[in-house]
């Protein structure tokens, strides 16, 4: 029997969707990686905003149409769309075999023994890598969210945070090496409340030392710290760790105190460039990602004029910047006054194309220098193409190497820049 999973959203899904796989795997199942060759169809969706829910949508109806072409195909379905609207999707697309809100153990379980007769008995000792590079790990550390931020539905989907266990993460950590892994990706919706909801206390530096002591494990990266949780003394006792990067990765959201109140932030403008002047005195290599929202309910020109003149006054060296996307049963969907689609448009291109410069600007300046790179692929022709330590994996900046000199992905190498603009890096390997 084979299986092939569609997974969508953000990385904390597609580390869901790897343990789903191999899970599949340990069972005896084949991993195809073509779904119209599969037995089995699994989808785990993105609820999060409109454009994630079509996106799921679109997933779904075309795997209903490559089952109208092959009968003996099977979909299963679960995820954030489906805990967030499973009677209404029951009850429109019947063709969908298996719907769950987000597969349990059990449920797993239940979708293995479709194979019959040729089910194992689960055998967990050769893991498998399916949705990154076997060199890049996605380790996530807690679920649900409990900062209740006006926008977003989350808390709604995933219910209130809680910690993973410490074993059972460290467990995860040690198979992922063991699959391949030297880049560790520390992913929660909030990473710095691990620990909070057992007695209050950031446990996060003490989980991530572990981490790095684990054999294999090259760098730490770590995605999502919102700035509610940050306090300079925490940053100084993270990034003090061997093996963790340089890679500051900070929802901002806003910097108008109106539009972070209305949003429920549960920080200040204050309190954010406190964070940006700490770490760029302390640490001068770092480099700081974050997002920005425009055409949140109530945002005048004024605010948004606040928001550009904090990226000239601050620059910053990755940006995610998105329209506000109304999600219903959120505080702020029935806020007032709305921005126009229009306004909002305006304001996003304003804020992209000023901060594209701002990068560029900010990329050249490293042109030049010596820094370690990690290879993610080879060409045929020996052309690499890798990362910084100042890169995520298909979010940030890619680094071209013209001669790989024998090195293979997953290879961290001392290279020396040669040019740079917004997106990307140009180097050579130093002997």
């Amino acid at each position: 029997m084979k299986f092939h999973i569609i997974s969508l959203g953000c990385s904390k899904n597609t580390a869901d969707s790897e343990h789903i796989a191999n899970h599949f795997k340990a069972t005896g199942w084949e991993w195809s990686g073509a779904p119209e060759k599969s037995d089995l169809i699994l989808i785990n969706t993105c609820g999060f905003i409109n454009d994630a829910k079509e996106e799921s949508l679109r997933n779904i109806m075309e795997a209903i149409s490559l089952k109208e072409k092959h009968p003996r195909l099977k979909i299963a379905v679960f995820g954030c769309l489906i805990k967030r609207y499973h009677k209404e999707i029951e009850e429109q697309i019947p063709e969908i075999d298996y719907l769950f809100d987000f597969l349990t153990p059990k449920e797993i379980t239940q979708l293995c023994k479709l194979a019959g007769k040729n089910y194992k008995e689960p055998d967990y000792s050769n893991n498998s890598r399916f949705f990154n590079p076997k060199h890049i790990g996605i380790l996530k550390i807690g679920e649900g969210c409990n900062n209740r931020c006006a926008y977003c539905a989350i808390p709604n989907i995933r219910g209130p945070y809680y910690s993973l266990p410490e074993d059972e993460i460290i467990k995860d950590c040690k198979n992922l090496v063991a699959s391949g892994a030297k880049e560790i990706s520390v992913v929660a919706q909030d990473i710095t409340r691990y620990g909070t909801d057992k007695d209050g206390i950031c446990r996060l530096p003490s989980l991530l030392k572990k981490i790095s002591a684990i054999k294999g494990v090259e760098w730490i990266r770590l995605h999502y710290m919102h700035p509610r949780g940050l306090t300079p003394k925490l940053i100084d006792d993270i990034f003090s760790i061997k093996k963790v990067l340089p890679y500051f990765d900070i929802p901002f959201q806003h910097i108008s105190a109106k539009l972070v109140k209305a949003m429920n932030r549960h920080t200040t403008p204050e309190h954010m460039i406190s964070l940006i002047k700490h770490i760029r005195s302390k640490y001068p290599n770092a480099i700081i990602r974050t997002t920005f929202i425009v055409g949140f309910p109530g945002e005048q020109k004024r605010d948004f004029d606040k928001l550009i003149n904090f990226i000239e006054e601050y620059p910053l060296d990755r940006v995610g910047s998105f329209m506000y996307s109304p999600e219903e049963n959120t505080p702020a969907y029935s806020m007032t006054p709305k921005v126009r689609e229009s306004t909002k448009q305006a304001r996003l291109d304003q804020l992209m194309t000023l901060q594209q410069l701002i990068i560029e600007e900010r990329n050249k300046k490293l042109i030049g220098k010596e820094i370690d790179v990690i290879i993610d692929k080879v060409s045929s022709k020996g052309v690499a193409t890798g990362r910084t330590p100042y890169d995520a994996y298909e979010v940030d900046n890619i680094t071209t190497i013209n001669d790989s000199k024998g090195h293979k992905p997953g290879d961290i190498v001392k290279v020396k820049l040669t040019d740079a603009d917004a997106y990307d890096f140009k180097a050579v390997i130093l002997e």
